[in-house]
């Protein structure tokens, strides 16, 4: 078969900065996801541009965690 092994983590990060970040990422796509039907149920000329910003949200959410991740 494969020698395959994961590369353990250096340092791992305080538990307090985790939550943090767990914390801010569930806001921010709760946030997107409120900006989404405020978008989609409006009449007016920024609701494609709430629309889009909602959408974006929910993506930088998911995104977020990534930052400085590595393959291990």
């Amino acid at each position: 078969m494969s020698d395959f092994e994961v590369a353990r983590r250096q340092k791992q990060e305080p538990t307090a900065t985790l939550l943090v970040r767990a914390i801010m990422c569930f806001v921010l796509f709760a946030a997107g996801l409120a900006l989404i039907a405020i978008g989609g149920a409006d009449q007016g000329p920024s609701a494609p541009y709430l629309f889009v910003a909602g959408i974006l949200a929910v993506g930088l959410s998911f995104g977020l965690p990534m930052i400085g991740a590595t393959e291990r």
